[in-house]
Parts: structure tokens; sequence; C-alpha cells
């Protein structure tokens, strides 16, 4: 008898979902290794609200990190494949993307929390462009510290309230999906990563938002604040780019302890627990982050909070 060479993983694990966020993402496996193909490559079960799946036979095509094959495999060990090199997006592509601003629902939104001088000032050092791929949707580029382009994540937000829209469907997908870029091999990096090389001096900050990241920076200059795209997305490997660097982290409400165990041992990296210390049931159900605060709380003295001290 003979096994398929990728099934769902069994056993009733699941995960936080890469498009919802909710744990009920199911992973696909190797089941000649018992490997997981990648953090990304599974289904969320939230089929009607919902509706994530990525196969790897997708994934694969996507990234051209392998050669996906259909076709039955005895359970024996393979060879670890080389790390592939991440692939890129021209800069004609993002520079197209900066406009119609009037058009981005994000943008506008912005301009209603920090007036229109500020928020351009922010739209431009974060690089936010603008997509036709959904009325009003925004792009979140991923600059590398060199100032290659790793990805564009696609977003709609509500411009009224500033949230993400997510009915009838979670709006967020990618600029090289929907421009079909075949192979791609996707590796992201921290979305503001290229104000490193800008900003050698201040401390840095990393929340999980990207527009979390563009609000704290706004109300807190005195930080480089990067954000990691995602609770899940934060990792040692990542962390590598800021060696040197002074960094304290400000995870969601829920993911202290996570966060907390990824850079346990590493002394120039804090984890803040301001938001745990201030949160009220209803703050933690909701999982509120920093941006939550900051735009709901007394600003000055929030910032007095969270700014740079010596102890840092």
């Amino acid at each position: 008898m003979t096994d398929y060479r990728y099934s769902l993983e069994r056993g009733g694990l699941k995960y936080a979902c890469p498009a919802c966020g909710k744990i009920r993402f199911v992973r696909y496996v190797d089941t000649g290794t018992g490997e997981q193909v990648d953090d990304v490559v599974g289904r969320c079960d939230r089929e009607d609200s919902c509706g994530y799946h990525l196969t790897p036979k997708e994934y694969y095509l996507m990234t051209g990190k392998n050669t996906f094959s259909s076709v039955a495999i005895s359970a024996r060990k393979r060879e670890p494949v080389p790390e592939q090199e991440p692939s890129f997006i021209d800069v004609a592509l993002m520079q197209a993307s900066l406009i119609r601003y009037e058009q981005n629902n994000f943008c506008r939104w912005l301009c209603s929390v920090f007036g229109e001088r500020k928020a351009f000032e922010l739209t431009a050092a974060y690089q936010i462009g603008t997509s036709k791929h959904w009325k009003g949707a925004t792009v979140f580029w991923q600059l590398d510290h060199s100032g290659q382009i790793r990805t564009g994540k696609i977003m709609l937000y509500s411009s009224d309230t500033g949230r993400r829209v997510k009915e009838p469907f979670n709006h967020v997908n990618w600029v090289h999906r929907v421009m079909k870029i075949e192979p791609y091999h996707l590796q992201q990096c921290f979305f503001g990563e290229h104000l490193l090389s800008m900003e050698t001096i201040k401390p840095v900050a990393i929340v999980e938002s990207e527009k979390t990241a563009v609000v704290a920076s706004g109300y807190i200059p005195e930080f480089v604040w990067l954000a990691s795209a995602g609770k899940n997305n934060l990792n040692t490997e990542k962390l590598k780019i800021l060696q040197g660097r002074t960094v304290k982290l400000f995870p969601d409400l829920g993911a202290f302890e996570k966060w907390n165990a990824i850079v346990a041992g590493m002394s120039s990296v804090t984890v803040s627990d301001v938001l745990e210390r201030r949160a009220t049931e209803a703050d933690r159900v909701a999982g509120h982050d920093l941006a939550d605060y900051l735009l709901r709380e007394n600003k000055p003295a929030m910032t007095a909070w969270t700014t740079p001290s010596p102890e840092l």
C-alpha cells in the first residue's frame, strides 16, 4: 500500500490561519518525511468566512521552491533541498503604485488621524502604494535592508474606521500572485526594514501589523518602527538583520508569551508588556494592538510608556 506524497496533517493540531488569523488552519505535510511543507501551505476550515486554501502544488508553482509531483512515493528519507534565493519585484511596479492616494482608503483614514502633511510623510517613508485589485485597496511593500522589493501585500481598509475589511471575505492578497509572476520564491522581510539604513542610531521597535507600524511611527518617532506582518512571522532568522541594534517588541494582546519565547536569551531585545498590563477583558477578546491604544487613549501618556529609556 502506498501513500500520496502530501496530505493534510492529522491529529487535530491547528494553527493560526495566514489570512484570517483564527486557529483553524491545518497544514500540509510531506508523507515521506513527516515535515510540514511551509507555514502558509494548508487549508482554513472556516470555509464560508475565510476560505483560504493553498496546496503544495500552488505553493511550489508560486515560489519555484521545488518540483511538485502527485505520484505516490515510498516513505524514504530525502536529501535536503538547498535554500533558494528570494525573488524580487521590479522597482518600476512599486513606483507605479505610489499615486492616487485620494482613492486609497488607508491613506484617507491616515489623513483623518494625522492631517495631510504628516500622513504624506508617513506614506512616503514606508513607500505605501495604491492597488486597483479592490477599490480603495492599499499595497504595503516589503523592502529589505538593501532596498530590494521582496513582495507587496495588498489589503483593503475602511476609510472611516481604519480597520481591515474582512466581510464578505478577508481582503488580503500578494502582488506577485495578482500579477502572476511565476515562479516566485517568497521570502518575507520586515515591513519598514529599508528604514534601518536611514536611521542607524535610533532603537528599533517591532509590532505585528503594517498599520500599527505606521501609526506608531506617527506618534512615537523615537523608534524605527517595523512590522513582522503577522504574529507567526517573527523568527530568529529575520531578527539577524538587527544585530547590533537595540530592539523592543510590542506584540498584540495574546502574543506576549510566544514572542517572549522567540527572543529568549537575546540580550539586546526586550518584549514590552505594556498592553498586557493595561488590557481589559474586552481588549483581550478583541485582540487589540498598540495602535488601538494610541488611537483610543491619552496619547501623550501612552507615548511616555513606550518611549525609549536608558534601561531599554
